[in-house]
């Protein structure tokens, strides 16, 4: 199984997304955890980011509530800024299967 490993606040995470908490995080959304980047052009906000976060940790870590990912955040935080998140946000929806991980080979 494949995750991504994370850091905040001197404690290691593992992020991925299944099935049931890409669900849990279109419901928070209020549609696909994708249209958070938009057409490129705007940033997600700290809710639409700490909503990620929390459905990523669900698999490997159950049992941590919103009001924890919010801790959480917040230590990563500490050591960078919102948008280094962006690339968390890319990596977990890549090894979660939502978007490619490299060039698909061309089909003759």
């Amino acid at each position: 199984m494949m995750y991504y490993d994370f850091e905040a606040g001197n404690k290691a995470y593992k992020l991925r997304l299944n099935t049931r908490n890409v669900v849990a995080l279109e419901k928070q959304l209020g549609g696909n955890p994708l249209s958070i980047f938009g057409d490129g052009s705007k940033l997600p906000t700290v809710s639409e980011l700490v909503a990620v976060l929390w459905a990523s940790l669900q698999q490997y870590h159950h049992g941590i509530t919103m009001n924890d990912a919010y801790d959480i955040f917040d230590a990563y935080l500490e050591n960078h800024i919102m948008t280094d998140f962006l690339s968390v946000i890319i990596e977990v929806y890549k090894v979660s299967g939502l978007i490619q991980t490299e060039a698909a080979p061309e089909k003759n």
